[in-house]
């Protein structure tokens, strides 16, 4: 996969269509600045993005990530030798059909259905690889600083959600891990911070793609929240902070059946915890919500009022 290609095909099919990046991210419910990363080579389309933008721009999934339109005789070297396989058996039964076209009526039946059957076997196996190969392109691999902060600079602004950081600057400081799940706590180099929230890939398991974050984290007691980025019936909590009080130990969050208590990282001053719920939540929570912190003695510390 070669994102400048990809980015300079969908320029061009946009600028065919007459499309402004505006008016094309409106349609993909994405920002004009997402756009403009895809077209620039900056980012690929995200998993949820490459079917809308193949509708939008009249390609194919396969064309979008090879980064060229295909003639028909390339789309099944794009789809990979199984496909080709199925060809070379549909190919077979049309030579089997004709010929006993003379002689047996049902035989050219039995052959026609046959060769519609390999056809579609070719576009299955056309389909799952390019489910296969935008799974790849929307995760990341976890040890690669520079794709966890490319990916993370990506999702906020396709999200919309207004940031404060330098993306040329941006560093991982921190993560956690539990599970099929990974955070991670970002600064720049003014010591702006931002969190990313991380879920295995079903389908490459030892890469990971986005699922949500915090652009913007304000320092302090007043900035430890927790958020549930899973569901109401399968929650997944995540605690974040950062730059907190020298005296801060602990952290404790939950609801009716948990309470989990978490430490601070002392060395940097900061907070990140996940924790997947065993049980339902009441009812869905709305919005981030503030963390009790203690200190070393057990003594609640007030949370620094703005």
């Amino acid at each position: 996969m070669d994102a400048k290609a990809t980015g300079t095909l969908i320029a061009q099919r946009r600028k065919q269509l007459t499309l402004s990046q505006a008016e094309l991210a409106e349609r993909l419910h994405v920002t004009d600045k997402a756009v403009s990363r895809w077209e620039t080579g900056r980012g690929m389309p995200g998993l949820d993005s490459l079917e809308p933008l193949s509708e939008a721009l009249g390609l194919s999934v396969s064309e979008l990530l090879s980064g060229k339109e295909l003639t028909s005789d390339e789309l099944p070297k794009a789809a990979g030798g199984q496909i080709m396989e199925s060809m070379k058996r549909e190919n077979r039964w049309k030579w089997l059909a004709w010929a006993a076209m003379a002689a047996v009526t049902v035989l050219a039946i039995w052959g026609a259905g046959v060769s519609v059957q390999a056809q579609r076997e070719a576009e299955l196996a056309e389909r799952e690889r390019a489910e296969r190969l935008a799974h790849y392109a929307g995760s990341v691999n976890p040890n690669s600083q520079e794709e966890l902060v490319e990916a993370t600079v990506a999702y906020f602004e396709e999200q919309g959600m207004k940031t404060r950081f330098n993306p040329h600057s941006l560093k991982v400081r921190d993560w956690a891990a539990a599970g099929d799940y990974l955070a991670f706590l970002f600064s720049d180099r003014e010591g702006v911070w931002c969190m990313s929230f991380w879920q295995r890939d079903e389908v490459y398991p030892e890469r990971f793609r986005i699922a949500g974050g915090r652009s913007r984290i304000d320092p302090g007691a007043w900035g430890l929240l927790e958020w549930n980025f899973g569901t109401q019936e399968q929650p997944v909590l995540v605690a974040s902070g950062v730059e907190l009080p020298e005296e801060a130990c602990f952290y404790e969050y939950g609801g009716d059946h948990y309470t989990l208590r978490s430490w601070v990282n002392t060395d940097l001053r900061t907070a990140l915890g996940i924790f997947v719920a065993a049980l339902p939540m009441n009812q869905e929570q709305p919005s981030a919500i503030p963390l009790p912190l203690y200190g070393l003695n057990g003594a609640y510390i007030p949370r620094d009022m703005k």
